[in-house]
């Protein structure tokens, strides 16, 4: 990398040699692995299709592994909360704290004065 040229000062047909030089030198990759549930995806699409147009006794398929059945568990809600909150302006959430107490202590106190009316009315 000691020999690239300024970009500004370079000739696009300089550049253009460098980039299929560096192109030339890389070695081809081989494709990955197909998944294992490759074969499984025509007759999901024809599922959907059947589906789709109304077929009688079309099923809904699912394409999804026993394994990548994802756990919600208490400790994963916490962390996704606790990271919506960093994320979030602490302003923001204060504001939102500050409205939804706003809204619940007015409705306590007008709940409170409407009971007090109807027991001095009884």
């Amino acid at each position: 990398m000691a020999n690239i040229p300024d970009p500004k000062h370079e000739s696009p047909a300089n550049y253009f040699d460098r980039l299929d030089a560096a192109f030339s030198t890389l070695s081809a990759s081989p494709r990955p692995p197909r998944p294992e549930t490759a074969g499984e995806a025509e007759p999901a699409f024809a599922a959907l299709l059947a589906l789709e147009e109304g077929t009688p006794g079309a099923k809904p398929v699912r394409l999804v592994s026993a394994e990548a059945e994802p756990r919600l568990t208490d400790a994963l809600i916490e962390e996704l909360t606790s990271r919506v909150v960093q994320r979030l302006a602490p302003d923001a959430v204060r504001a939102v704290v500050v409205g939804v107490v706003s809204e619940i202590a007015e409705r306590l106190v007008k709940e409170e004065i409407a009971r007090i009316r109807k027991g001095s009315n009884a």
